[in-house]
C-alpha cells in the first residue's frame, strides 16, 4: 500500500480505514516497480502469494504475471481499494493486524507461503497525531523503559509491527517475506529476527530510489528474506545473521553484508572483522546534550557589542549564573565556536522552579515572558513537572572538559570542548543540545583525559570501527548506544600520534599546561583506569 511518508494534516477517527488516503502514506506502488521487485523473488509454480496490506493490487497483478498459477490473497482495509484489487486476486476486507494470520485465511492450496508488498511507511507517532485510536502496539522481545519511551524511544514504524506479525503467525513454515519498506524498518526487523532466532536462510537488501518512484526523501529498500524451519541456524551463523546489499534492484556481486553479529548491529560485517576486538564497551558513558524544545525562548544569540538577544532580536537581562555557552549537534560538525547561549532554568532534574521568581528575577521574568512557549511544550516529559523544566541535566552538564559528536551526521566528527567565553563573558563549561553526544571529563586529570579520549577517536582504526557501525540512512545515526559500543582500549593506535594529537588539541584551546598529563592519561586509558570521567 503505502510508498511514502504520510502528509501532516488534521484528522478526527478512530480507525485506520477512516483516515485519509495520503495521511496514511498510501502511494500505491507503480506496476513497473512491483515487477521489478519480484523478478528477484523465486517461487514455484503452485506457491501462495499474500499481500497483506494489498492497497488497490499492484504486488497481486504483478505476482499474477510471474507466477500465473499461484494461489494469490489479499488484505486490505479501504474499502475502495479492495474493490480495485479483486480483479488481480481474492481479497479479504479487513485490518490485517487484528487476524491471525496462520489461521484466519481462507486458503484453498498448500504451497510454500510467500508475502509480499509495501506495508504503510507510517509510524506510530503519525498515527495517533491523526487521531486513530486503534493504532497498532509496538511488538518487540524487549519492552523499553519509562523514560525511553516518552522520549520518543517507543515510537515505531507501523510497517515494523506487521512484518514482526508476519514472522510470529509465520515463520513455523518455509516462509519467503519480500517488501519494500524504509531502511530502518528493514533493520529493525533484521535485528528482530536474530534476537527471537528464527531460522533464517537467506536475506538480501536491495536499494530502492524512493524519489525517483514516489518523490520521497528517505532511504528505503526491497527486503527479501528465506526462512525455512528444517534448516535450523543460519549457513552464515559464525558471522551472525547476515544480509547481502545491493545497490539496486539487481542481483550481482554484493556491495557490502549488514547484519546482526554478537547479538548487535553491524552495517558493514566484513569491515567490521576487521576492528571486532574493539566493539566492545566505551570506558565512558555518553549521553546526550539538554533538551527543552524551546529554542526561541531559551537560546540567544550575543551581538557585536557582547548584548544577549532572543532570536527575535530582544534583549535579555537574565543573571549571568543562568546563561551558559552552548553547542548544538551542526555547530560540533562543522567546527563552529561557541556563539551561543543557552538560558538553564534548572541544574538538577526536577529541581524547583518557583523560588526563581525571588532568586533570579530577572530569569523569572524572561521564562514568564515567553510562557506561552514553553508551557505550550506537547512532549509528554514535560507533564507533571516543575514549570519550565528541561531535561538532560547532571553533573556531567556542567563539566569543564568534554568530547562531543552531533547525533545527526553519519560523518561522526568528534570535537574537544574546553571552557568557553561568549560575547565577553567569563569562560564557562559549554552545554550541549539534545542533537549531540557528549562523553564529560572533570577533576584534574579532565583536559588530558578529554584530549586522549578525543584524539583517539579521531584514529583510523576508530572511523574504520565507526564506518562499520553508523547505519545508513537514519534519521539520527549516532546514538548513545551506539558509542556505547566504541572500546578505544582496544582500538589499535600509533600512541606516538594520539599523543601528538591530544596536545595539538589542547593547544588550540588554550591549554597547553594540560600537555604533560597526556601520557599518563593514555597509559590510564590502556590500563582501564581512567578517573575524570563524570
Amino acid at each position: 500500500m503505502a510508498a511514502s511518508l504520510p502528509h501532516p494534516g488534521g484528522c478526527r477517527c478512530g480507525r485506520l480505514g477512516d483516515v485519509a488516503n495520503n495521511a496514511l502514506g498510501d502511494f500505491q506502488t507503480p506496476p513497473a516497480l512491483a515487477a521489478a521487485c519480484l523478478a528477484l523473488v523465486d517461487l514455484p509454480a503452485y506457491a501462495r502469494v499474500l499481500e497483506p496490506t494489498c492497497g488497490t493490487g499492484a504486488f497481486l497483478a504483478a505476482a499474477g504475471e510471474r507466477w500465473p498459477d499461484a494461489e494469490r490473497l489479499g488484505v486490505e482495509v479501504q474499502p475502495g481499494h479492495a474493490g480495485i484489487a479483486r480483479a488481480h486476486a481474492r481479497v479479504l476486507e479487513d485490518d490485517v493486524l487484528t487476524l491471525r494470520l496462520d489461521t484466519d485465511l481462507p486458503w484453498r492450496t498448500a504451497g510454500p507461503l510467500a508475502v509480499v508488498g509495501n506495508p504503510p511507511w507510517v509510524t506510530s507517532a503519525d498515527l495517533t497525531r491523526l487521531g486513530v485510536t486503534t493504532a497498532p502496539r509496538r511488538r518487540d522481545l524487549k519492552p523499553l523503559p519509562g523514560l525511553d519511551a516518552l522520549l520518543g524511544a517507543s515510537n515505531f514504524d507501523v510497517a515494523e509491527t506487521l512484518l514482526l506479525t508476519v514472522l510470529e503467525h509465520l515463520a513455523d513454515q518455509p516462509l519467503t517475506v519480500a517488501v519494500l519498506v524504509k531502511t530502518q524498518v528493514a533493520r529493525a526487523v533484521l535485528i528482530e529476527v536474530a534476537r527471537a532466532g528464527l531460522p533464517l536462510v537467506a536475506a538480501e537488501v536491495f536499494g530502492v530510489d524512493a524519489r525517483r518512484w514516489f518523490g520521497a526523501s528517505v532511504d528505503a529498500c526491497w527486503l527479501h528474506l528465506r526462512l525455512d524451519p528444517s534448516a535450523g541456524r543460519p549457513p552464515a551463523a559464525a558471522d551472525g545473521y547476515v544480509a547481502d546489499v545491493h545497490a539496486g534492484l539487481h542481483r550481482g556481486t554484493p556491495e557490502r553484508r549488514v547484519g546482526v553479529v554478537d547479538g548487535r548491529w553491524v552495517e558493514d560485517v566484513d569491515a567490521h572483522a576487521r576492528v571486532r576486538a574493539a566493539d566492545g564497551a566505551s570506558p565512558w558513558r555518553w549521553r546526550s546534550g539538554v533538551k527543552h524544545d524551546a529554542a526561541s525562548a531559551l537560546e540567544l544569540v550575543v551581538d557585536e557589542a557582547g548584548v544577549a538577544r532572543t532570536a527575535a532580536g530582544q534583549p535579555v537581562a537574565v543573571e549571568p549564573e543562568h546563561l551558559h555557552p552552548l553547542l548544538k549537534g551542526g555547530d560540533l560538525h562543522h567546527g563552529r565556536p561557541a556563539s551561543r547561549l543557552l538560558v538553564l532554568p534548572q541544574r538538577r532534574l526536577g529541581e524547583e522552579t518557583a523560588g526563581l521568581a525571588d532568586a533570579a528575577p530577572g530569569l523569572w521574568g524572561h521564562l514568564e515572558a515567553h510562557a506561552a512557549v514553553l508551557d505550550g511544550r506537547r512532549s509528554r516529559i514535560y507533564a507533571g513537572r516543575p514549570r519550565f523544566s528541561v531535561f538532560g541535566l547532571g553533573d556531567y552538564t556542567f563539566a569543564p572538559w568534554k568530547v562531543a559528536v552531533s547525533g545527526l551526521h553519519r560523518d561522526a566528527r568528534f570535537r574537544l570542548v574546553g571552557p568557553a567565553a561568549v560575547g565577553g563573558r567569563a569562560p564557562r563549561p559549554v552545554l550541549l543540545d539534545d542533537t549531540a553526544y557528549q562523553a564529560a571529563f572533570s577533576g584534574p586529570e579532565a583536559a588530558a583525559e578529554a584530549a586522549v579520549a578525543w584524539a583517539v577517536l579521531g584514529s583510523p582504526a576508530a572511523s574504520d570501527l565507526l564506518a562499520a557501525l553508523l547505519p545508513r540512512g537514519a534519521k539520527r545515526p549516532v546514538t548513545a548506544r551506539l558509542l556505547a559500543r566504541l572500546d578505544l582500549a582496544r582500538l589499535p593506535v600509533d600512541d606516538a600520534e594520539v599523543v601528538a594529537r591530544a596536545r595539538a588539541g589542547l593547544a588550540r584551546q588554550g591549554a597547553e599546561e594540560a600537555c604533560g598529563g597526556v601520557p599518563t592519561a593514555l597509559a590510564r586509558l590502556r590500563a582501564g583506569t581512567t578517573d575524570a570521567a563524570v
